[in-house]
């Protein structure tokens, strides 16, 4: 391999990685840091490759060799802040975003054909804590510039590149709170249009989802905060069986269904937390007996279907669900994408539009059923919900097909708000 410099070394290997040659690009990248051990870059490709072939733990080891190097460089900082959540280290994950966001606050990714450009409010947190935008915004035609809030004495502080519209992607958490209110205050100073007015992802929370939506005509479950001892005592405003989750938990974390004063003690024991959200169980088992949990993205009042998820199990999340066993799932899942209304037709999409007005955002999600009674069953409101067309294309072409819709509408609503031609 020529080694006559790092950049022609580290080029040689970043083409093997782009051909999939992925054992020899790490090769190539081990051979090249002999010969120029302290370039950051080479180190932080060889990295890449590592993670690209599955070996978390050697990719985090290279970014830590470049921080030893190196405590304030930027790249490997926010490297670590994502690996360290795959493997599970959410505490150290934060402390290396802390540390990079202390040296910058303000990334900007310029579209090479740039239709639009949009400001994007965001706070320090986990994956959780920002509406996953990088799904949703083509990098060809959209400039991004991502603001982390961090305190009142930086608010205003940045120097921020033009844009046309300002989009708040702050999630609704008791974390986020203090988030929201400074991105109150710094959204209408910008004098742009801005989506997402952030006191109301603030009370988007799951205490406050069945008055928000009481006049909507759908079904929420009541949802009451329990404090732990009481919990574990087994004293609970509802018959069971109950559904049990730690406050501020999120994707299923901790949830789950409590059948008698005995197990809300032994779940008490086990999951432990300061106070759990406790509602009734709704058995939303359909006629077969699978359970079907739909994913629904409303931009601009208009509800768009995501996906489908059915299983044998009450609990669902689209990875535990069965449709990648089943063909007639992924069919069910095909024709509900296809056309919404084939599942949420007559009031129950009226149900629907009304739930937009009431959370009255520009852009959120709802994961929700048809309860046995018929009506929309709503679990959850969020604006973060993920949205991707990530999935294998052999198994779900019609999803990469479908999705983009969700891509173009977006568009179309921030350029409606910069007066761009539609």
């Amino acid at each position: 391999m020529n080694v006559e410099s790092p950049s022609k070394a580290n080029q040689a290997a970043i083409e093997l990685r782009a051909q999939g040659r992925l054992p020899e690009a790490i090769a190539a990248f081990r051979a090249a840091l002999e010969a120029f051990p302290k370039t950051a870059a080479l180190r932080q490709n060889l990295a890449q490759a590592l993670y690209e072939s599955g070996d978390l733990p050697g990719a985090i080891a290279e970014h830590r060799a470049v921080l030893a190097a190196d405590p304030h460089d930027l790249a490997s900082h926010l490297a670590l802040y994502e690996l360290l959540q795959m493997t599970g280290d959410r505490e150290l994950s934060l402390a290396h975003q802390r540390l990079a966001l202390e040296d910058q606050r303000v990334f900007t990714r310029i579209a090479p054909h740039e239709r639009r450009s949009v400001l994007l409010i965001c706070a320090p947190g986990d994956w959780q804590a920002n509406i996953p935008v990088d799904f949703l915004l083509d990098p060809e035609t959209t400039t991004v510039v991502k603001l982390y809030i961090l305190d009142e004495s930086r608010l205003v502080r940045e120097t921020l590149p033009r844009y046309d519209v300002a989009w708040n992607i702050i999630a609704e958490s008791r974390e986020a709170l203090p988030y929201l209110r400074l991105a109150a205050r710094l959204l209408p100073a910008q004098q742009v249009p801005y989506i997402n007015e952030p006191a109301r992802v603030a009370r988007l929370s799951r205490h406050n989802l069945p008055e928000i939506l009481k006049d909507t005509g759908a079904h929420v479950a009541a949802v009451t905060e329990v404090e732990h001892a009481a919990l574990a005592a087994g004293a609970i405003p509802y018959a069971f069986p109950v559904i049990a989750r730690p406050v501020g938990s999120q994707a299923g974390s901790g949830l789950e269904r409590l059948d008698d004063a005995a197990a809300c003690s032994d779940y008490a024991d086990r999951v432990e937390a300061t106070a759990y959200y406790v509602s009734p169980f709704v058995d939303y088992s359909s006629a077969d007996g699978y359970f079907r949990k739909y994913r629904i993205v409303f931009v601009d009042g208009e509800p768009f279907a995501v996906h489908l998820a059915i299983s044998d199990k009450w609990m669902v999340h689209y990875y535990n669900a069965l449709m990648a066993e089943h063909a007639w799932m992924r069919a069910e899942e095909e024709r509900f994408m296809e056309n919404l209304q084939s599942v949420f037709d007559g009031p129950r999409y009226e149900t629907l539009k009304s739930i937009a007005s009431a959370v009255g955002l520009e852009y959120f999600g709802i994961d929700c059923a048809i309860d046995r009674d018929g009506r929309v069953l709503v679990f959850e409101a969020d604006p973060a919900m993920l949205v991707h067309t990530s999935d294998p294309i052999e198994l779900y072409p019609y999803k990469h097909r479908l999705v983009p819709r969700i891509y173009r509408a977006i568009e179309h609503m921030l350029d409606k708000r910069k007066g761009a031609d539609t």
